[in-house]
């Protein structure tokens, strides 16, 4: 597929997907809807891949949905009879169920969508130009994306209420205080810190990772029993993994290694 409202680059296992219409600080249309989707297939379908990128092009991360989109809908359907292109379930359903890691590098504002859609990622980094609101109820709707889900998980009831009822906007170093990102970086240095994570996450064993994901979402709304239960299945069914044996076996290379270093220097 041709991306025309997205960008895919893929380098040394790392799959970095840029949201690509600068011009209108990235805002999501139906075409960029479509294409994100089909970019999150490809990227889970190459095993060369093991962890992605998502950030935008040109000053902002991302305005939220083109209000275009808005409009054209109260235009040509005034009797709200016309079939909805909001609201599809597959779109969000994408970005949760993504098996491998995404990172969230928030180079600049980051409204509405462009804020919820960085909730169903893994790690959050921000620019110190980035720029947060959860502005849906200032145009009359209410917060999607499973914002209202992971939105209390992260900083609690009381302070995912404050910003989605009032829906103004907060910068980063807030963003960071609240536990909305995990880190702030200079703005120059957010892609660079956001590489180095992601390329330190693909020298891991990749079934691990992947594994500890599921086990991550899957125990953020289990209970304690089922998760103890759960994560001794998944922890021994990875200790069948030759991924497993040959990390185990580089560890211990690198231990004796280590070992005959510090007993000849002791000579």
């Amino acid at each position: 597929m041709e991306y025309t409202t997205i960008e895919l680059i893929k380098e040394d296992g790392i799959a970095l997907l840029y949201l690509n219409r600068p011009r209108v600080l990235n805002a999501l249309n139906e075409t960029m809807k479509i294409e994100l989707i089909h970019a999150l297939k490809e990227v889970e379908a190459d095993d060369t891949i093991r962890g992605m990128i998502l950030t935008g092009r040109g000053r902002g991360f991302c305005a939220g949905a083109d209000l275009n989109r808005f409009i054209e809908f109260q235009k040509e359907d005034r009797d709200h009879k016309k079939k909805l292109n909001f609201g599809s379930i597959d779109f969000p359903m994408a970005f949760v169920k993504f098996p491998k890691p995404i990172i969230a590098a928030i180079n600049g504002p980051a409204y509405g969508f462009g804020f919820t859609v960085t909730l169903t990622c893994d790690i959050r980094l921000a620019s110190e130009r980035a720029k947060f609101s959860c502005a849906f109820v200032r145009i009359g709707v209410t917060p999607e994306f499973c914002s209202t889900y992971f939105l209390p998980k992260l900083i609690g009831y009381g302070k995912a209420s404050e910003l989605i009822f009032t829906a103004r906007a907060f910068g980063a170093q807030e963003a960071l205080e609240m536990g909305v990102v995990n880190k702030l970086f200079p703005h120059h240095r957010l892609m660079p810190e956001a590489k180095k994570i992601a390329k330190q996450i693909a020298s891991m064993p990749s079934t691990a990772i992947q594994k500890s994901k599921k086990l991550l979402r899957h125990g953020m709304d289990s209970p304690l029993d089922q998760v103890i239960e759960h994560e001794a299945m998944v922890f021994v069914d990875c200790m069948k993994n030759d991924e497993h044996r040959l990390a185990l076996n580089r560890l211990l290379d690198q231990m004796k290694s280590t070992k005959h270093k510090t007993h000849r220097s002791q000579k």
